[in-house]
């Protein structure tokens, strides 16, 4: 127990001039309290702090992911190195092609021997087709064509699947169309004509842009012309405006990247 020592002090004037005295009374205070009450105030005194325990992966989680992260950056570098030395030069000439061709595209070197040559008939024709188109304005009929003696529309002993040709034309589009007689499995062919509007087609590209899907007429007129074929089964009766969404494969002697890389 602590007792205070008594304090003797000077007595107090009252407000009516008298004397007061003071006296100090000893109060004793146990020793644990005090320090109950030293504790309280150095905790209001000091931030609180929490501790917290953090414990390491273990090191079989932190060895599995070290090597999976390892095998990953190794087969990128496999990856990338082997692509900048082979590209698809690795692959046979063929797949090359193929890959590079649009979904309805075929080439004409995996077609069929008797397609082959029809595809080349065509190409004449074409070719004797637009002449007569840039000489007289206007496209050539079928018949003066066949008369003209030009394959593939004049008659072919060769021609087994007994091909009958025909000129369908609306607005800027041509189609000359030959289908088979019934009862073979040859397939029905279409020399698609696009000519360009005169107002906001397109216009005349240097020469050596001229490619296997374009020709120049005599007046510098830029024209589209492919080569296609279809199955004869649901072979719609009109003109054919867009042969791709139509069900027809466009017949290319090279794919589009072969011809970029060979300009």
């Amino acid at each position: 127990m602590i007792v205070a020592p008594k304090r003797a002090h000077a007595p107090l004037m009252a407000a009516g001039g008298g004397a007061r005295g003071v006296y100090v009374i000893s109060v004793p205070v146990p020793l644990s309290m005090l320090r109950s009450l030293r504790l309280r105030l150095q905790g209001l005194m000091s931030p609180a702090v929490r501790t917290v325990e953090v414990e390491p992966p273990s090191a079989a989680d932190e060895a599995g992911w070290v090597f999976l992260a390892a095998a990953f950056v190794v087969l990128g570098v496999i990856y990338v190195s082997a692509f900048e030395r082979y590209g698809v030069d690795g692959l046979e000439p063929n797949a090359r092609s193929r890959i590079a061709l649009l979904p309805y595209q075929v080439l004409f070197r995996d077609l069929p021997a008797l397609e082959q040559r029809l595809f080349r008939e065509m190409q004449e024709g074409a070719g004797e087709a637009v002449r007569l188109r840039s000489a007289n304005g206007d496209w050539p009929s079928v018949a003066s064509l066949a008369s003209a003696g030009i394959p593939p529309f004049a008659t072919d002993v060769l021609d087994k699947a007994g091909f009958r040709w025909g000129l369908q034309r609306e607005g800027l589009v041509a189609n000359y169309v030959g289908v088979p007689a019934r009862g073979t499995d040859a397939p029905v062919f279409l020399i698609f004509v696009q000519e360009p509007d005169p107002v906001t087609g397109e216009r005349p590209p240097p020469p050596s842009l001229v490619d296997e899907e374009h020709q120049l007429l005599s007046d510098g007129t830029l024209l589209h012309v492919t080569y296609w074929k279809r199955p004869l089964s649901g072979l719609y009766a009109g003109i054919t405006l867009d042969p791709a969404s139509q069900g027809w494969q466009q017949i290319r002697v090279k794919s589009p990247f072969e011809e970029i890389d060979q300009r």
